[in-house]
C-alpha cells in the first residue's frame, strides 16, 4: 500500500501518538471538489416573489447573526452588483488516544463564503477551507500552530487500503484527517441549510417592468 503523506497535524509528528481503535466509514465522492480541486460547497435556490435589494439585506442579516462574534467577518459589499464576500471561523475540535489517554485536539476552521444575488434568485459558494492548527504543549514540549489548506487533509486518505496493516501513527493520522474532513462537511450542510431557510422568508416583490 502507498505511504500516508507525511502532512499530518503538527502534534501526530509526535513518536507518542498511538493508535486509534477503529476505522471511520467514509467516502471521498461524498466531499465535492471544484474545478480546482478546492473543497466546495454551493447553493442555488430562486425566491420568486424577492427582490434583489431584499435578499441581499436578508444575506447581511443572516451573516451579522451567524458570525456575530466576528467583527469584520465581511470583506466585500456590492449592493449594486448584488456580490458579498466574508472570511469566517469557527473553533472545533476532536479526540485523539495518546499515550493511552484521550486527548482533545483544538483547531480553527477558515472558511471565505461569497453570495452572488439577482432579483428572485441567489447563490452562496463556500470555498476555500483553510484549517489553523492552535498551538499547544505536550509534556514539556511546544507545537506551534499551523495553516494548512483542507485538501491536505483530503490527499491523506488513500482510495484503497488494509486498515489493519497501517502503523500507529498511520491511523492517527487517517483518522485525524477523516474527522476534519467529515466536520467540515457537516458544517458545510448544516451552513447551506440554515441559509436556505433564512433567505426563502424574503417577501418583498420584484418590481414589474413598466413596458
Amino acid at each position: 500500500m502507498k505511504k500516508l503523506l507525511f502532512f499530518s497535524l503538527t502534534f501526530l509528528l509526535f513518536h507518542f501518538a498511538q493508535a486509534q481503535d477503529t476505522d471511520i466509514p467514509f467516502k471521498k465522492k461524498d466531499y465535492p471538489l471544484d474545478a480546482n480541486k478546492k473543497l466546495s460547497y454551493s447553493i442555488i435556490q430562486e425566491v420568486p416573489k424577492a427582490s434583489k435589494d431584499e435578499l441581499y439585506s436578508r444575506a447581511l442579516s443572516w451573516i451579522n447573526e451567524a458570525f456575530k462574534d466576528q467583527p469584520g467577518v465581511i470583506k466585500l459589499q456590492d449592493k449594486d452588483n448584488g456580490k458579498i464576500v466574508i472570511e469566517g471561523s469557527t473553533e472545533d475540535s476532536y479526540s485523539v488516544k495518546t499515550l493511552g489517554v484521550l486527548v482533545p485536539k483544538k483547531y480553527y476552521q477558515n472558511v471565505k463564503m461569497e453570495f452572488s444575488i439577482k432579483d428572485g434568485k441567489y447563490r452562496l459558494i463556500m470555498s476555500p477551507f483553510q484549517i489553523e492548527n492552535i498551538a499547544a504543549r505536550f509534556g514539556g514540549s511546544y507545537i506551534p500552530s499551523s495553516k494548512r489548506p483542507i485538501e491536505r487533509y483530503y490527499e491523506q486518505i488513500p482510495d484503497s487500503y488494509s486498515f489493519n496493516t497501517l502503523t500507529s501513527l498511520e491511523k492517527t493520522q487517517l483518522y485525524s484527517s477523516k474527522t476534519i474532513l467529515i466536520k467540515a462537511g457537516r458544517f458545510a450542510d448544516s451552513t447551506l441549510l440554515s441559509v436556505k431557510g433564512y433567505m426563502a422568508k424574503a417577501t418583498v416583490p420584484v418590481k414589474k417592468d413598466d413596458w
